[in-house]
């Protein structure tokens, strides 16, 4: 088995995306996330995916872990702790340090492709 794997230019590494639910229904603030995704690699404390989701907001906390995100198409606002807003589209990056707590708002059908790394 090879140890490449291939992700394309509209975050697939294979089959289509599928029906999924990252958000936890807690901790939405507005909208209904309709998400769908792929998970190209689960190995260790490292997770690599590809993530899709129509409008919504939430309040996004990642105690123990960091995401390093890459946009693929649609738009994120994401307010950190301080009250700084940045947003993020097509082509852009973030990352998302362990302790991040803030808000999480996809503006326009995100899709992204995300790396989680557990401390």
């Amino acid at each position: 088995m090879s140890k490449i794997i291939r992700i394309d230019r509209n975050g697939l590494s294979g089959a289509a995306l599928t029906p999924c639910s990252a958000v936890p229904p807690e901790a939405v603030l507005t909208g209904a996330a309709q998400e769908t995704g792929a998970v190209h690699l689960s190995q260790g404390k490292v997770t690599v995916g590809t993530w899709e989701c129509t409008p919504y907001a939430e309040i996004l906390s990642y105690p123990t872990m960091t995401e390093y995100t890459t946009v693929l198409s649609g738009r994120v606002a994401i307010t950190d702790a301080d009250g700084s807003v940045q947003e993020f589209g097509p082509g852009d990056n973030y990352v998302l340090a362990s302790g991040f707590e803030g808000r999480f708002e996809v503006l326009e059908t995100l899709r992204k492709i995300y790396v989680l790394i557990e401390d």
